[in-house]
């Protein structure tokens, strides 16, 4: 049976995997967003405490908290990334826009969803990508903020 037999025979349940694949996709873009929402709650509220009591480690404690959320947020959008690759991999298999369906057509007996494994320099990278990415932005501002009024007081 050649591949293209396959992926017809297949189509319901690829079709099934890219919608699963959607919603993680949903999914880990609404986490990205609660942990921007947590992290700019909890540095508005130690910067109204360390102005109400003049205590400059509430700063710092602000900057701490918002930045490890931060990694949290990076880390979200790191694996969106990559189920967004995997989806895209699996929409040119269903359309059949993939010359080398050889290598993709491995994973149709298989799940989909399975991220594929990568070298900890690819892992680095891809992080490192996701933490210089526009959706960061609020960070930078709120860094930028923190770190101006240190100085101030």
């Amino acid at each position: 049976m050649n591949n293209e037999n396959l992926v017809h025979k297949n189509r319901d349940y690829l079709i099934k995997q890219s919608e699963m694949l959607q919603t993680i996709i949903g999914r880990m873009a609404s986490n990205s967003l609660t942990i921007k929402q947590l992290g700019l709650t909890i540095w508005t509220t130690l910067m109204g405490f360390g102005f109400a009591n003049k205590n400059k480690s509430l700063f710092l404690l602000a900057l701490l908290s918002f930045a490890i959320l931060g990694f949290f947020d990076a880390y979200y959008l790191y694996l969106e990334k990559r189920f967004r690759r995997n989806f895209n991999r699996l929409t040119e298999l269903i359309c059949g826009l993939n010359e080398d369906k050889e290598e993709l057509i491995k994973h149709v007996q298989g799940n989909f969803l399975v991220l594929e494994k990568i070298k900890l320099a690819q892992v680095f990278n891809q992080y490192l990508s996701a933490l210089l990415s526009w959706a960061n932005l609020p960070y930078i501002v709120v860094f930028s903020a923190t770190l101006v009024i240190l100085i101030i007081n």
